[in-house]
């Protein structure tokens, strides 16, 4: 190891925020980042009481797709869908959801 090459490492250093940047913007890693915080995401968005009545949670291709226990609240959801939408995109922090199915 050459004085060179200390010397590009020493200029190379980079905060971790700019390296978390540099790969999440990156579309083939984050989509398997975006798809496993997006569980996290609805029980944080929605809260506990549509958490205990929701059976399942995925995300595919811009769409989330909640199973629910309740019709009475999911009638009552799809009614705030693209609010839910825009909360779950800024809790995420990307305009990742483009649409969400409630079933």
């Amino acid at each position: 190891m050459g004085y060179k090459d200390r010397e590009y490492r020493k200029n190379s250093v980079q905060p971790i925020e700019d390296i978390l940047k540099d790969i999440m913007g990156r579309p083939n890693m984050s989509k398997g980042i975006y798809r496993s915080r997006i569980p996290s995401a609805w029980e944080a968005v929605m809260g506990p009481p549509v958490a205990r009545v929701t059976r399942n949670v995925y995300f595919r291709d811009g769409v989330v797709y909640v199973s629910l226990y309740s019709s009475v609240i999911r009638n009552e959801l799809m009614m705030q869908r693209d609010k839910i939408i825009q909360n779950l995109n800024n809790h995420i922090g990307a305009e990742i959801v483009k649409e969400l199915v409630l079933k």
